[in-house]
């Protein structure tokens, strides 16, 4: 679950409100991952390789073992529809992170 623009903005309020009352763990977890840039880019890209990782391993069992065809076209059609998406994400991330090395190897 993210917090919303909402949830953070009461936060910040509630600090700014009463500063030397500490935030409850919750609410420094919801700040921290607020500070994120880019986090719902950043988790699909990370669910997307994990899952890549176990389509491999499938697809590798699947070559050993009979072959549906059409199960493996639509693993493949997802794969590539998974990359494309990826692909968008990882531009979202590096335009918000600045000059990186990572930045250099995207648009080379």
């Amino acid at each position: 679950m993210l917090p919303t623009p909402e949830e953070k903005h009461k936060i910040q309020e509630a600090t700014i409100c009463n500063p030397y009352l500490p935030l409850g763990s919750a609410e420094q977890f919801f700040m921290m991952l607020s500070s994120i840039s880019e986090l719902p880019a950043r988790l699909k890209l990370w669910i997307f390789k994990l899952d890549y990782e176990n389509m491999e391993k499938t697809d590798s069992i699947t070559r050993v073992s009979k072959v549906d065809f059409e199960e493996l076209s639509n693993n493949i059609a997802k794969i590539e529809v998974d990359c494309k998406e990826s692909w968008d994400h990882l531009k979202a991330i590096v335009k918000h992170d600045g000059p990186t090395q990572i930045k250099l190897n995207v648009f080379q």
